[in-house]
């Protein structure tokens, strides 16, 4: 009978988180897409650029990889990953990228370090990963200071 009630608890809780609105947040499937055997490898790299009048410009930079709306898909050469990108705002997915430039108002920043973070993603919302790495680039900004731009990193980077 503990048993019983302890499960009845746990749903309950799960049934109730889940019906809590989420707001300015998209949910989808997030899970890992290995990538092919025989694929190129994608490399992602983001740059912010400050936009004079107001937020940042981002700058989404791929190789090896078919960034697009999911009207195309299929239609990347054979060997290349597809799919669409997404936007993460201080851990909070923001929108889709399908191509390689996208303004970001100033209002989508908290004061002092916020972390940006793009991930690629299959047109089923899959993270692409190479091994057990997801194919993210993450740049670390404050709004406040000169320059913007306080770090950046990714996962799997463009050749230098």
């Amino acid at each position: 009978m503990r048993s019983l009630c302890l499960l009845a608890l746990w749903l309950a809780s799960g049934l109730a988180s889940a019906q809590e609105p989420i707001k300015d947040v998209m949910v989808h499937n997030h899970e890992p897409l290995v990538l092919p055997r025989g694929y190129q490898h994608p490399a992602l790299e983001i740059v912010l650029h400050e936009d004079a009048s107001n937020g940042f410009n981002l700058q989404v930079i791929v190789t090896n990889y078919q960034l697009e709306s999911p009207l195309l898909a299929g239609d990347a050469p054979e060997g290349t990953a597809e799919g669409h990108a997404h936007l993460l705002i201080n851990g909070k997915k923001r929108v889709r990228i399908y191509g390689e430039w996208l303004h970001l108002d100033k209002s989508l920043f908290k004061p002092g370090i916020n972390q940006v973070t793009v991930t690629l993603n299959s047109h089923d919302h899959y993270t692409w990963v190479i091994g057990r790495q997801p194919v993210l680039a993450t740049v670390f900004v404050d709004p406040g200071k000169a320059p913007a731009v306080q770090h950046s990193f990714a996962s799997h980077p463009l050749p230098k």
